[in-house]
């Protein structure tokens, strides 16, 4: 059983995401696959499929929705899991809710076997400047939201659905 975990990172966030959960995945006994994006990983080589991306103002990264798009016909074909990483999911009047991966979703002929949205990190040094002007005049919080032993688990609840 082969498992390709493909993610999409701005700032590292979802890079540490990705790879807390392809070790969760290896520890559960699938032979697990880590490659950015930027890589062009070939979805059909896999039995099955984790795509994980950053959220930047309210959307997935452009390289994730493109790349999804690109292999729609391989991820309808094999058990195929999602996860995005955003600090805006730590805030809990959001009830792990993310409009970026509802809208993501929207765009898919298929539906993943499962999905999450990880809270990532706000840090400024590692923002364009740009947005962080956007970000300060929301006043969003900065700091690291991570919660790496949630992702772990996630990857062990997971396992058995990239299976199938």
């Amino acid at each position: 059983m082969t498992a390709l975990v493909a993610y999409a990172t701005h700032s590292g966030a979802t890079r540490t995401l990705a790879e807390t959960l392809a070790d969760a995945l290896r520890d559960a006994g699938l032979d697990c696959e880590l490659v950015d994006l930027e890589e062009a990983p070939d979805p059909a080589g896999y039995d099955a499929v984790v795509l994980g991306s950053g959220v930047r103002v309210e959307s997935i990264e452009k390289s994730a929705a493109a790349w999804a798009k690109q292999h729609a016909g391989a991820l309808a074909t094999r058990p195929f899991a999602f996860f995005s990483c955003s600090g805006s999911a730590s805030d809990p009047a959001k009830g792990g809710k993310q409009k970026a991966t509802d809208a993501f979703l929207a765009t898919l002929d298929h539906t993943p076997v499962a999905t999450k949205n990880f809270p990532g990190w706000v840090l400024m040094d590692r923002i364009p400047l740009h947005e962080r002007v956007l970000l300060k005049s929301m006043r969003t919080p900065t700091g690291d939201f991570r919660d790496l032993p949630a992702v772990a688990a996630w990857g062990r609840e997971i396992a058995p659905l990239l299976r199938g």
